[in-house]
C-alpha cells in the first residue's frame, strides 16, 4: 500500500514504518551526541513508546548504556492497518538498540492490567534481576475499573465555567475554534482516577512485594505546571487535578522508599512540547508555536530529547537538582523565564491574525508530522509498502 496521512480531527489514524524507522534513528544519531553519565544499570519504563517516555528511554540507554524494559500499549500492523506509530517506535528502538550491547526488552500490552503487570515482574526476574529506576510515563485516555467491570474514561475540561480557545488544524494548517464544557464532578474524579497516580503507586507497590526493587531505587513521573495563561484548561481543569493527585502520590511514596529502599519518588515538571494531546487542548498550540520561536530566538530552545537527557544526567543523577516548594524537579526553568514567558505572551497576543503563519506553528504541524513518520525529506513516501514484510522474531517484542 501508499501510506499517506490520514488524518481526522487530529488524531493520525495512520502511521509510515519507514518513516517512524527515520524518526527513531534521527533520536539515536542526536542521543550519541550528548555526555555520557553515570546513571541507572535497570529501566523499567511504563509507557515508553512516545513523548517523553521514548525520548527518556532513548536517553537513558545511549547516555547512562542502561538496560531498559518498556511496557506500552500500542496497536500492530494488519493487511488493513498500518499499526500505531508507537508501535513502530518500539520495533525501531529495539533495533537501534541492538547496536549497544545492552538488553531491551519491550512488552506490549495494557499497563492497567494485574495480568502484565505479572508478565513484566517474570522477565525482571528473568532478565534483570531487579531495577534501580522506573519511569510512569503512562499517557491513556481510559482506565478499566476491576472492582465494576467499567471503562472509565479521562476527561479534558475546565472546571467551573466553559471555556473557548483555538487549536492548529494539523491537516489543513489552519486555527479552528475549539469549545469545552466545563467538567461535571464525575469528570473530576474519572479524570483522576485514569491519569492520577493511583495507577504508579499500584506499580511501585506491586514491585515492592515482589522484591524486585534495588537499594537506591529511583522513581518519577512528569508534570506539567506551565504559565498561568494556560491554567484555566491545565492546573485548573480537570488534568490539573489529575496532576495534584499525581504529585500527591510521589511525595507518599517518597517516605516510604527511602525508608526501605533510602530510595526517592521524584515528579519533574517538563516544558510544553508537541504531543499528540496538545491539539486537544485550546489555546495550547498557538502558545507552544509562540514558545517555541521565543526560545530559539534566545538561544535556550531543547530538544524533547536535549530535555530528557538534561533531567537525567544534571537533575536526578547529577548535583544540579532544582525543585519547588512542592519538591516538583524545574527542569521546564528555562521556559518559566521572566524574559520568556513576557515575550512569549507577547508573541501570542501580537500574533492572533497570523499565528498560521510563524515560523513556530510550521515547526508545530512538522513535528506533529514527523512523530507519526511523515514529512522526513529522505523517505520515500510513494514506495509501496507490504506490511507482511515486516517480522519481528529478531528483537525481544511480546505482545499480550
Amino acid at each position: 500500500m501508499i501510506i499517506t496521512p490520514s488524518i481526522r480531527s487530529n488524531v493520525f489514524l495512520n502511521a509510515h514504518p519507514k518513516g517512524i524507522q527515520a524518526y527513531i534513528q534521527s533520536l539515536f544519531n542526536e542521543a550519541e551526541t550528548f555526555k555520557k553519565f553515570r546513571g541507572p544499570k535497570n529501566v523499567l519504563i511504563i509507557g515508553g513508546s512516545s513523548g517523553y517516555g521514548l525520548a527518556s528511554r532513548v536517553a537513558l540507554a545511549v547516555a547512562s548504556e542502561a538496560n531498559t524494559l518498556n511496557v506500552s500499549f500500542e496497536g500492530a500492523p494488519s493487511d488493513k492497518r498500518t499499526g500505531s506509530a508507537g508501535f513502530w517506535n518500539n520495533v525501531y528502538f529495539l533495533e537501534e538498540a541492538k547496536k549497544l550491547g545492552t538488553k531491551h526488552v519491550d512488552i506490549v500490552a495494557d499497563a492497567f492490567s494485574e495480568h502484565t503487570k505479572k508478565e513484566v515482574i517474570a522477565r525482571i526476574k528473568k532478565d534483570f534481576g531487579k531495577v534501580d529506576l522506573v519511569i510512569y510515563s503512562l499517557a491513556a485516555g481510559a482506565r478499566p475499573n476491576p472492582q465494576t467491570g467499567d471503562l472509565v474514561r479521562s476527561a479534558l475540561k475546565p472546571v467551573g465555567e466553559p471555556l473557548d480557545g483555538d487549536t492548529i488544524d494539523v491537516a489543513t494548517k489552519t486555527l479552528k475554534p475549539l469549545h469545552m464544557d466545563a467538567a461535571t464532578e464525575e469528570d473530576i474524579q474519572n479524570t483522576v482516577y485514569v491519569m492520577g497516580g493511583s495507577d504508579w503507586e499500584s506499580w511501585i507497590t506491586y514491585l515492592d512485594q515482589e522484591n524486585v526493587l534495588d537499594q537506591g531505587i529511583k522513581t518519577i513521573s512528569y508534570t506539567y505546571v506551565g504559565s498561568g495563561s494556560m491554567d484555566k484548561i491545565y492546573r485548573a481543569g480537570t488534568i490539573g487535578r489529575a496532576k495534584d493527585d499525581l504529585e500527591a502520590t510521589s511525595l507518599r511514596m517518597n517516605t516510604w522508599l527511602k525508608e526501605k529502599y533510602q530510595g526517592e519518588s521524584l515528579i519533574s515538571s517538563s516544558k510544553a512540547v508537541v504531543t499528540k494531546a496538545s491539539v486537544f487542548i485550546p489555546g495550547i498550540t498557538s502558545y507552544i508555536a509562540c514558545l517555541l520561536d521565543v526560545m530559539k530566538e534566545k538561544g535556550v530552545h531543547e530538544t524533547t530529547l536535549a530535555h530528557k537527557h538534561r533531567l537525567f544526567k544534571d537533575m536526578v543523577y547529577g548535583d544540579l537538582r532544582r525543585v519547588d516548594h512542592l519538591h516538583r524537579i524545574r527542569i521546564d526553568h528555562y521556559e518559566m523565564q521572566e524574559d520568556i514567558q513576557e515575550a512569549t505572551l507577547n508573541k501570542l497576543n501580537e500574533a492572533k491574525s497570523n499565528i498560521v503563519d510563524l515560523q513556530g506553528t510550521h515547526d508545530f504541524v512538522k513535528e506533529f508530522h514527523h512523530i507519526h513518520g511523515f514529512e522526513f525529506d529522505h523517505v520515500n513516501y510513494e514506495e509501496d509498502i507490504d506490511l507482511n514484510d515486516f517480522t519481528f522474531d529478531h528483537i525481544d517484542l511480546t505482545l499480550l
